[in-house]
């Protein structure tokens, strides 16, 4: 009996060690688990507080995103807002400079009427004949030259030029009435009806007369009681008082001077240029 006590005693003393290492490993597996539970605690906080601030560099992100496609936008319209005030400038300097060419273009016009207009009136050509406007003084000349052949010593021919001074503006001497042509002769013969002084303006075209028909080599004689030639063998010239200052050819190689309110320069200047008209042709 002692020993199936002592038995009983020592199985259920084995029985109470296997029971107790039971709850031991029990309550170590209960221990783990709640290490576990803390640590997935812990990691859910970590995550918890990791997450906001991931959320936070997205946001950052974007915003920062945001910012850089404002200031691009921004620096897009500042470069077209440039880009259209240098076009406006460029405009406004075309503008400009359109204008300052159209003044000097205006100008430059305005420069050669005048320059046109002063040449004109100190230069002109009348029936072929180039005069130049003299002025002597308070005397307004109009001058012309005349080509003269010259022989020399040894037969050689030069052609020189002889200068005129009229008193009146050829232009305005077509206004006295000539209907004919001219037949200059060799030998001139000069009727005086009258003594045409007027002031000295008949000595004056006397002169100029008697020089033009020098250059020419004419034979100039003066003969009061002459009349024209019908046989042509000179040339007659008449200075006569007239109704109108007129020259009018009344032969082949005569003509009547007329003069009217002592227009005896008038009358013998427009004989000049139509003589120097005729040459000139020839020459």
């Amino acid at each position: 009996m002692v020993e199936e006590d002592k038995e009983n005693k020592e199985e259920e003393d084995k029985k109470d060690k296997e029971e107790n290492r039971e709850d031991e490993k029990e309550e170590e597996e209960d221990e783990k688990e709640e290490v576990n539970k803390v640590s997935d605690v812990e990691e859910d906080k970590e995550r918890a507080s990791e997450s906001p601030d991931s959320e936070g560099n997205d946001k950052e992100d974007v915003v920062k995103d945001d910012e850089d496609n404002k200031e691009k936008v921004i620096e897009d319209d500042e470069a077209e807002a440039d880009e259209k005030v240098i076009g406006e400038q460029e405009k406004d300097m075309d503008k400009q400079l359109k204008r300052i060419f159209f003044v000097i273009g205006f100008l430059a016009l305005i420069f050669l009427g005048v320059f046109l207009f002063i040449n004109s009136v100190r230069h002109f050509n009348y029936k072929g004949i180039d005069f130049d406007v003299v002025k002597e003084g308070e005397l307004i000349l109009y001058k012309t030259a005349l080509p003269v052949k010259h022989s020399t010593g040894t037969g050689k021919v030069i052609l020189t030029e002889y200068n005129f001074y009229l008193r009146n503006d050829p232009r305005k001497l077509e206004n006295i009435p000539f209907d004919g042509e001219f037949n200059l002769k060799e030998n001139l013969v000069m009727n005086f009806t009258e003594n045409f002084n007027c002031d000295g303006d008949g000595i004056i075209a006397i002169a100029n007369l008697m020089n033009l028909f020098n250059l020419l080599k004419t034979n100039v004689t003066t003969d009061e009681g002459s009349v024209c030639d019908s046989e042509e063998k000179y040339t007659f010239l008449r200075l006569q008082s007239g109704d109108e200052t007129s020259i009018e050819q009344f032969s082949s190689s005569c003509y009547n001077l007329n003069i009217n309110n002592c227009e005896v320069l008038e009358v013998t200047e427009k004989y000049m240029v139509e003589i120097i008209s005729e040459l000139n042709k020839i020459l």
